[in-house]
């Protein structure tokens, strides 16, 4: 079948339908223009004689040229695989930081590809999902880095004053073992803390030792309570540890029986 075409009053043709079909796809005719055939009783307008394929998703005639990606699906819509990428980028970002940066990216590509694709491609919700996800963890480990920079010094601060505390409750048993070796030797305090063992006072050799976080080259308690009684002064140095802290601090156990953390300096004798 051919068609007359009447464009802006001027009338060309005849023209095979596929031919205006061109025209009206690249734009050199538009719905509006008129349009006769044989058999016809009027001119009517090509969008009603020829319906451009946009107007089958609307029900309503397209005016002007109709692009590729207007065009009917061939099919059902196929999921993007972009947004599908972007989905289990998202999850495995949730474990692994590194990928919800891919995840952020496939999420943008997804979105643009599906909105291109003129109902062509779907999954739209997972390249979301995977953006969110995505965004999410890119601002949550510079938070979690921040948390952990703040976290990790009070924990050692603890885990340090427990260790400190070990070390005192050991010191606090030798010297409980030196006054029971006192009170057995008219006062007098053992030559050597091997003393204390060899006699059964003390059981457990670990009280000698110091917990591992405290340990430094030469550690160890010193023995101060040869030559001394009970009955001196309290405040004569009996037993304190050999070196000091990170805060040049010891462990000083004088002859009252007090067991202190005092400054090298005043940990004499």
């Amino acid at each position: 079948m051919h068609y007359h075409v009447a464009k802006n009053g001027e009338k060309s043709g005849p023209f095979e339908k596929e031919e205006v079909y061109r025209r009206l796809v690249s734009g050199e005719l538009v719905g509006t223009d008129l349009g006769w055939c044989e058999g016809m009783a009027e001119w009517e307008p090509l969008s009603k004689l020829i319906p451009p394929p946009g107007a089958a998703v609307s029900g309503v005639p397209v005016f002007g040229p109709v692009t590729q990606a207007a065009a009917i699906p061939a099919g059902p819509a196929k999921t993007s695989g972009m947004a599908v990428g972007s989905l289990i980028c998202g999850i495995l970002g949730l474990l692994l930081w590194l990928p919800c940066i891919p995840a952020v990216i496939l999420g943008h590509l997804g979105l643009s590809a599906i909105k291109k694709s003129a109902g062509a491609l779907k999954g739209r919700g997972m390249a979301v999902a995977g953006l969110v996800m995505g965004y999410v963890m890119i601002a949550a480990i510079p938070l979690i880095a921040i948390l952990a920079s703040l976290a990790v010094p009070a924990f050692n601060a603890v885990q340090a004053q427990g260790n400190q505390i070990k070390a005192i409750n050991n010191a606090r048993q030798i010297v409980i073992g030196m006054k029971q070796y006192a009170a057995d030797h008219d006062g007098k305090y053992p030559a050597s803390l091997e003393t204390l063992f060899d006699e059964q006072i003390l059981l457990d050799r670990r009280v000698l030792e110091f917990p591992a976080q405290m340990q430094v080259p030469g550690q160890g308690w010193e023995y101060l309570g040869e030559g001394h009684t009970d009955r001196d002064l309290g405040n004569v140095v009996i037993l304190r540890s050999r070196q000091p802290d990170r805060q040049k601090k010891i462990i000083v156990a004088r002859n009252d029986g007090v067991v202190a953390v005092e400054r090298e300096e005043r940990a004499t004798r």
